[in-house]
């Protein structure tokens, strides 16, 4: 039996899995975060407690007391500065702060995007640790004075579970502290953060058994025998190995905000271009387009235009109109301003609805495209539920669509990792051809 844990940015879920990859049984709560003067911070003590309590609970009420192997997918980005003890010293700083933009406009100053872009694979934004981390350095030196290690949720958790504050290539990749070429922290990035390189976690591959898990937490999850702590990663690339992720295919994280992956080698993208590149593994890379507002435009369009009605009532909408939505044409990145355009007296509301299914199916084609093409989409998260918006996908990207048959692969791929690959992969519930009808 084994445990894959799944922290996100406002909740934590944790899942025993058999040894064929059958769930057993799940916990899944939620946490706050903190919005301080503008700035939003967590409680990494809230990160902890959760999975521990998402332990216990899976062992008693399963009644397995027996976990082989336990790995970790979680948030990126995030930060929280401890002390030789592992007790927090500050609030974690959320990846979704963004304090940081003038640290941010420094860096491209001294380095240049291009070469920071080069180094680490990410764009110069405020959104990454590196600027946060510059920010930690200029205004709390004191806390700084007495950090052993600045942690990121992944190698926070893997210190509680086994005592070892270590992480892997893709939360180290997130940071945009990493060279993912090179595979190390990189000096003179380091240099501009104010940090040494010891103050950070060793970086290890995904899938590397990190040690026992510590007795005490053992106890009081009630787990018996010898159980192993495995290297997990950063949440929608275990979601991608959860999804079956291989060379010929893309997966898609459909979701609130959605996230296409493509595994292979290290393709020269354009430092304009909307993709970010990891290290996955010692051999390949993983390149990945977010776009931000996919699911969370659906949700906007319910509340707003339709008095809140059912995601499924929004689908029969759309059954009513027809490819190209009779010229109505919706731009859904709503982070930025969507744009509605092409309505007449004849537009309906299922036309409005159809435009927004087509319009979001055109930007993960284009990101598909970007990210150097795919036979397959792997396709799953809440709007892989929408059969019609899945056949609209497939037809407007010319690809076949693979609907998985669970929604959550996170938890699924830190699963596998602790399993050493014994469990499988999703298992696709439906494939779509690009020549239905939608």
């Amino acid at each position: 039996m084994y445990i894959g844990i799944d922290l996100g940015t406002t909740g934590a879920k944790t899942v025993l899995f058999s040894s064929d990859g059958r769930v057993l049984c799940e916990y899944n709560k939620e946490y706050e975060l903190i919005f301080k003067d503008g700035f939003v911070e967590q409680d990494a003590n809230d990160w902890w407690r959760l999975v521990l309590e998402g332990m216990k609970h899976v062992v008693s009420e399963s009644g397995v007391c027996e976990i082989k192997g336990i790995s970790v997918s979680t948030q990126g980005i995030s930060f929280v500065p401890v002390d030789r003890e592992g007790n927090t010293l500050y609030n974690a700083i959320s990846w979704l702060d963004m304090r940081a933009e003038k640290e941010c406009e420094l860096l491209t100053a001294l380095h240049g995007h291009e070469k920071v872009f080069n180094i680490t694979g990410k764009h110069c934004l405020c959104d990454y640790s590196l600027p946060k981390i510059r920010w930690f350095s200029d205004n709390c030196p004191e806390v700084l004075e007495k950090t052993w290690k600045i942690l990121f949720p992944l190698d926070y958790l893997n210190l509680k579970l086994c005592g070892r504050a270590v992480t892997d290539y893709t939360i180290a990749g997130g940071t945009m502290l990493y060279d993912i070429h090179e595979k190390k922290w990189h000096p003179e990035l380091l240099s501009f953060a104010g940090i040494s390189e010891d103050i950070l976690p060793c970086v290890l591959p995904m899938g590397t058994d990190i040690g026992v898990l510590l007795p005490e937490v053992a106890n009081a999850a009630g787990i018996e025998g010898e159980c192993h702590v495995f290297m997990g990663g950063q949440d929608q690339k275990l979601c991608a190995i959860g999804a079956g992720i291989r060379d010929d295919v893309c997966t898609v994280s459909f979701g609130t905000a959605t996230a296409i992956s493509r595994l292979g080698r290290a393709i020269d993208f354009d430092k304009d271009s909307s993709v970010t590149l990891f290290r996955f593994d010692d051999e390949k890379y993983i390149s990945e387009v977010a776009l931000m507002t996919t699911g969370a435009a659906l949700r906007w369009l319910t509340r707003t235009l339709y008095g809140g009605i059912s995601y499924k009532e929004m689908d029969k909408l759309a059954l009513l109109s027809e490819p190209g939505a009779n010229g109505v044409r919706f731009s859904s990145d709503l982070s930025v301003g969507g744009v509605i355009s092409g309505i007449t007296l004849s537009t309906t509301s299922s036309d409005i609805i159809y435009a927004l299914y087509e319009g979001v199916s055109e930007d993960i084609a284009r990101a598909v495209k970007e990210l150097g093409g795919a036979e397959t989409l792997k396709v799953f998260g809440g709007g892989a539920k929408s059969e019609i918006w899945c056949s609209i996908l497939s037809r407007v990207s010319g690809m076949e669509v693979e609907i998985l048959s669970i929604s959550e692969t996170g938890s699924l791929g830190a699963a596998i990792l602790a399993s050493g690959g014994r469990i499988p992969p999703a298992a696709t519930k439906k494939v779509i051809q690009p020549d239905n009808n939608f």
